[in-house]
């Protein structure tokens, strides 16, 4: 990896991912070169457009805050993303989504064999219930000795997509602090210490 001086925001964000260890090289190499011909983000949509480079590089889950296809899919795809960038730790099986559209629905799956389900607010078939994601995602986190927990980085416009880092919680001050991510810092426990 060259050195960053001279690099744009959304590079010098990646070298900093991989400095935390959070990314290996390789990715970081990768994306450090496919991030090289953009500009400077926007002022106004600064924390928005870099908190993008975290998905991009895999540390982060995406939940998509406009239509969607099938809610239900679109939910496994959300719980297997987070499994994903894990990296083993986590296995999610039998996605199912009960209940009638326009009700309080069960969204159930097991997480390594543990059966877990959240309730969701469910007007339509084409969105996700974003909070019910937040307040349940906590069900993926490693757990054990790995310190990673999930941290929420909500969109700032109606209808944007919500990230959820994985990160400990240094990581998700260090990236907030240095950066203006709009990163809601959680402990170790997942309880919310720095609001957005």
């Amino acid at each position: 990896m060259e050195n960053n001086t001279g690099m744009n925001t959304y590079q010098r964000l990646v070298v900093r991912l991989h400095e935390l260890g959070m990314i290996d090289r390789r990715t970081a190499d990768e994306q450090v070169a496919s991030t090289a011909a953009w500009g400077e983000p926007r002022p106004e949509r600064r924390a928005q457009e870099l908190a993008g480079v975290l998905d991009e590089c895999g540390v982060a889950v995406r939940a998509h805050g406009e239509d969607v296809d099938f809610a239900e899919s679109a939910y496994e795809s959300v719980l297997r993303n987070a499994a994903r960038i894990i990296g083993g730790a986590v296995t999610v099986t039998g996605v199912e989504l009960v209940g009638e559209i326009g009700d309080t629905r069960e969204l159930r799956f097991k997480v390594n064999g543990v059966a877990k389900s959240w309730w969701i607010d469910q007007p339509s078939d084409d969105y996700l219930d974003l909070g019910a994601i937040e307040l349940g995602i906590g069900d993926l986190e490693p757990g054990g000795a790995d310190p990673r927990v999930f941290h929420p980085v909500p969109a700032d416009e109606t209808c944007g997509d919500d990230l959820h880092l994985l990160a400990t919680p240094a990581q998700a001050a260090a990236l907030r602090e240095e950066f203006g991510l709009r990163i809601r810092v959680c402990d170790a426990d997942g309880a919310v210490v720095q609001e957005v």
